[in-house]
């Protein structure tokens, strides 16, 4: 029998999360395929960052639309 390990002891909820944080991957889209509140997701994803056993980073500015397009977006909801 092996000792148990630091993932052994994670609730099943933890474990999934894990699974799908082997790339990086937004809270929402994981509180979305466990679905699973995003205040709950939270706390869950808090405890496994306690643990050392994810990293938390900042989406890249490359993936983010420039201030043109959102205001674009802006004026075309405020026509409708």
């Amino acid at each position: 029998m092996r000792p148990p390990t630091r993932t052994d002891r994670l609730q099943p909820e933890q474990q999934q999360m894990l699974a799908l944080c082997r790339a990086p991957t937004a809270l929402v889209e994981i509180a979305a395929r466990l679905d699973l509140p995003i205040a709950v997701v939270r706390v869950l994803l808090g405890d496994l960052l306690d643990h050392e056993l994810i990293s938390v980073s900042s989406p890249s500015a490359a993936g983010t639309p420039d201030a043109r397009f959102l205001q674009a977006v802006i004026d075309g909801i405020r026509r409708l």
